[in-house]
């Protein structure tokens, strides 16, 4: 079963996208889902200790996991 709790950024982004190889192009990707919907972004941001965290908060782990699933639940990356 997924924890929410606090997850660096790449290490959460490769968690949802296994089958890349690279964390970075995995945090990449991450990011570009999360900036499609400019109101679940501004959401995400306000959760966050600083807009430049290299970390996922446990608010921020969670409300994503609502949008997209827990990692490994979503097939269609």
């Amino acid at each position: 079963m997924f924890k929410i709790r606090a997850y660096g950024k790449s290490e959460f982004a490769y968690m949802m996208f296994p089958q890349m190889r690279d964390p970075r192009a995995a945090q990449d990707k991450l990011l570009r889902w999360i900036k499609k919907d400019k109101r679940f972004h501004r959401r995400l941001l306000r959760l966050a200790c600083s807009p430049n965290d290299n970390f996922y908060s446990p608010q921020q782990i969670r409300l994503m996991v609502e949008r997209f699933g827990e990692p490994g639940e979503y097939e269609g990356y």
